[in-house]
């Protein structure tokens, strides 16, 4: 859930004389470390989310405050805190830097010089281990939990100790090619609710509980959806943490969908047949049934390198229209008009029968379905 700049502000505030001067609507920004810099030229190393502190040594080499602000915040950084009295005095400190944090809600802190460095740090880095050693706690319990069915009892206490109840609907988020994590805990953190964001096997696990209504479903979505390389899995509603893994394997199985469908977002909900085919104990039902209706036509395309299946998938795509499926095979009307002739008779099987249709789609939606596992 990461470190709030409020709790930093809230710790030190009265110990270090610390003081707001703007950004105040940025104080729920997630704060991954603190970073000392007086050199601009440094905001390269920054991983995004840092609180930044600084002596306004830079304003030696003709670098602004106002720059340098503008700088470390497009950087994604979560705040500021300045060490004034030599360098930079609080009248530095315009009306223009004061709007320009409150509106990219960018907290910035002054601090008197007076105040040591090393002090202040060493109190924020004892903060961040106690939160992160929290953080890893919790992390480490929805792990157990995402591979427990049902959760045992005793993760399920956990759990419930860090405040996630255990009758309350929760939704699994699995997020594909999240680099700064920060970008979505800030203003989950803004709006004041309750979840829980970790990494584990590759991907970013967001747990999130519904019955907030801070933020609607598609708000979250568009919240994580911030770039086009983000690939989104979404599960759908569990009404107990008990039921949490099955949620987490249904949003695994809607991330592994949107892949195969080069979509940047799927949600288990919208999956229709294929939540039916995820749901069944034995697998080779399924290849039971593909076989069944579409073995024949495999293998006779296997053996004589011919593609009826293709065009059988399109056709009945298409309604069974034959011009829209030479449409779009980019194939003469004549030439569909035979295959389909020879489709019937490898399958011995018409056309005009709406089961027989049903089945045969069904046998593609399950050629797909593993093709997506």
């Amino acid at each position: 859930m990461r470190t709030q700049v409020k709790t930093l502000y809230e710790s030190a505030r009265t110990k270090y004389k610390l003081a707001i001067h703007g950004g105040q609507n940025g104080l729920n920004n997630a704060t991954s470390w603190v970073y000392v810099t007086e050199d601009i030229q440094t905001v390269s190393f920054l991983k995004g989310g840092e609180l930044v502190i600084t002596t306004g040594l830079f304003t030696q080499n003709s670098i602004t405050l106002y720059n340098f602000i503008q700088t470390i915040a497009l950087h994604n950084c979560s705040g500021i805190l300045i060490n004034v009295g030599k360098y930079i005095l609080e009248e530095d400190i315009t009306p223009e830097i004061i709007e320009f944090c409150n509106i990219n809600r960018f907290p910035l802190f002054t601090m008197p010089w007076e105040i040591h460095l090393v002090d202040i740090l060493q109190d924020f880095c004892k903060l961040f281990l106690y939160e992160n050693n929290w953080e890893n706690q919790l992390s480490a319990t929805f792990q157990n939990a995402i591979n427990q069915m049902p959760v045992q009892a005793n993760t399920l206490r956990t759990l419930n100790q860090f405040g996630f109840e255990t009758i309350a609907d929760y939704r699994v988020f699995i997020i594909r090619n999240l680099v700064d994590t920060t970008i979505i805990t800030s203003p989950l953190n803004s709006y004041g609710l309750k979840y829980h964001l970790f990494q584990y096997d590759n991907v970013q696990i967001l747990v999130y509980n519904t019955a907030q209504k801070q933020l609607s479903l598609d708000g979250v979505i568009k919240l994580i959806c911030y770039c086009d390389s983000i690939i989104l899995g979404i599960s759908d509603t569990a009404h107990s943490l008990a039921q949490i893994s099955l949620n987490y394997k249904r949003a695994r199985f809607s991330l592994a969908t949107a892949e195969f469908w080069k979509r940047q977002c799927v949600l288990f909900n919208d999956l229709g047949l294929f939540q039916i085919f995820f749901s069944l104990s034995d697998p080779s039902l399924l290849e039971t049934l593909y076989l069944q209706h579409l073995g024949k036509l495999e293998k006779y395309d296997r053996d004589h390198d011919s593609d009826y299946i293709n065009t059988l998938h399109i056709y009945l795509l298409s309604d069974c229209s034959l011009l829209d499926t030479a449409s779009r095979l980019h194939t003469h009307r004549n030439t569909i008009v035979y295959r389909i002739r020879k489709i019937k008779e490898i399958l011995n099987i018409e056309l005009d029968d709406s089961t027989k249709k049903f089945n045969l789609l069904m046998a593609f939606y399950i050629k797909e379905y593993f093709s997506m596992l």
